[in-house]
């Protein structure tokens, strides 16, 4: 079942990613032709995924204490006015200082770094049963959709417009995102349920409230302690280290060292793979009955076909069959990680998402941080064809170590401890 809030929040994130596009566009340019220093423009996404980490190793002492709507709503609350402040700071300052640019986008981001595991966090309380990976199916899809679209149509304005102008589009969507969040409607906080050290009725809160150092370690614990969460942490962080490797920028260098084209091409594959991600997220969402049946499995064989694609891949030397092998590659890789974002929110309660998706987030960017450096010396040391057969045996190595413990994720033994669980909870809840 789906709620009608889940269309809010799906609407939410859909505006914000396409803020999201455009500010990081727009901003980049800007500071480019500005600075005219290549340098001084990648701070911007350096400072982006620094504020992100950051972020998500303070956000569980945020959720803890604030209601995840309300934390949505004053994250988009604090980028609108962030970022309307930073247009109107460009506007006025003829040779701006970019050491205030790059303060307002770390605060930005830090600010972004609660969103998305607060939103991870609630699509399980929106949607359950066979609903939630449909859920996460629509979810998909259109961010696809908006990554897809949004970096073109966002080029052709800031070329037409000017970067400044455009620049308004991404506040005019903030504010709209937070149009949205006003609307949705946490079930769980509203009937009490879920108890999130603060958030709900003080009546509820326990007689001694968890330090800090318990709020922030409640995540990483879980990851550590919960045997299906622990191996799904491990297959995703290998898994990433190799997906890395379909960056912009290393596909760019595959197209012009080894297909020997021009940047054309680089659109052509993004273009292309993005085409395949929207086939694979509506695959979930048309087939859920059928993959819902034996997700896990179903997770690991799209694994190992992207493998299996991402090493053709890598021996190819044709253009138009590498773009074929991109468009084709998004559909196995969008479904595995729809699937695995669904067996997370299947195995955690409600009140344990908001900090082991805070946990999870910071991992992830630090893998995907290492893999950005890791690929980057093994393409310049033994090129491209190298590289991603090398991102190919991480994968491969993932699918591995997921299939030795497939037995974690066995139908009735999940289904039985599951029950376990949740009963368990319930009887504290009603001690409480």
């Amino acid at each position: 079942m789906i709620r009608k809030s889940f269309y809010m929040l799906w609407g939410t994130q859909t505006v914000s990613n396409i803020a999201d596009i455009v500010y990081s566009l727009s901003l980049v340019t800007l500071v480019f032709i500005q600075s005219g220093s290549l340098l001084t423009t990648i701070f911007i996404p350096l400072f982006r995924m620094l504020s992100k980490i950051v972020s998500g190793l303070v956000a569980p002492l945020v959720m803890s204490r604030y209601r995840l709507t309300s934390i949505l709503m004053c994250s988009q609350l604090g980028q609108f006015v962030l970022f309307t402040a930073l247009i109107f700071y460009l506007w006025l300052t003829p040779v701006p200082s970019y050491g205030i640019v790059f303060a307002v986008v770390f605060g930005m981001s830090f600010l972004d770094g609660w969103t998305d595991p607060a939103r991870n966090a609630l699509v399980p309380r929106l949607a359950d049963g066979e609903g939630l990976m449909r859920a996460n199916g629509l979810i998909s899809v259109s961010d696809q959709i908006v990554k897809c679209s949004g970096w073109a149509l966002s080029g052709i304005i800031v070329a037409v417009a000017g970067a400044l102008p455009t620049m308004w589009i991404a506040s005019a969507s903030y504010f709209l995102a937070m149009f949205f969040t006003a609307f949705i409607r946490d079930p769980y906080a509203q009937a009490g349920l879920v108890h999130a050290k603060g958030a709900v009725d003080d009546e509820a809160a326990p007689a001694t409230k968890p330090s800090y150092g318990q709020q922030l370690s409640e995540g990483w614990k879980i990851i550590a302690t919960n045997r299906r969460i622990r191996l799904l942490a491990i297959v995703d962080n290998i898994d990433t280290l190799g997906g890395a490797a379909w960056l912009g920028a290393f596909i760019l260098a595959f197209v012009v060292q080894v297909l020997h084209q021009d940047e054309r091409w680089w659109g052509f594959m993004n273009t292309a793979f993005f085409i395949g991600s929207i086939a694979g997220g509506l695959l979930i969402v048309s087939r859920v009955k059928k993959i819902q049946k034996n997700a896990y499995l179903h997770m690991l064989l799209h694994l190992m076909i992207y493998v299996v694609i991402a090493v053709a891949f890598a021996f190819n030397t044709q253009p138009f069959l590498a773009m074929f092998l991109l468009m084709i590659s998004g559909l196995p890789v969008q479904v595995a990680g729809v699937i695995r974002r669904t067996l997370i929110q299947q195995n955690l309660t409600p009140e344990e998402t908001p900090s082991v998706m805070s946990a999870w987030s910071v991992l992830s960017n630090l893998a995907f941080a290492v893999a950005m450096l890791g690929l980057s010396w093994i393409a310049d040391q033994f090129g491209m064809k190298n590289m991603y057969l090398i991102a190919a045996l991480m994968t491969t190595i993932a699918v591995v170590i997921g299939y030795v413990y497939r037995s974690y994720f066995r139908e009735e033994l999940a289904a039985g401890e599951n029950e376990q669980y949740v009963n368990e909870q319930s009887v504290a809840a009603n001690k409480a």
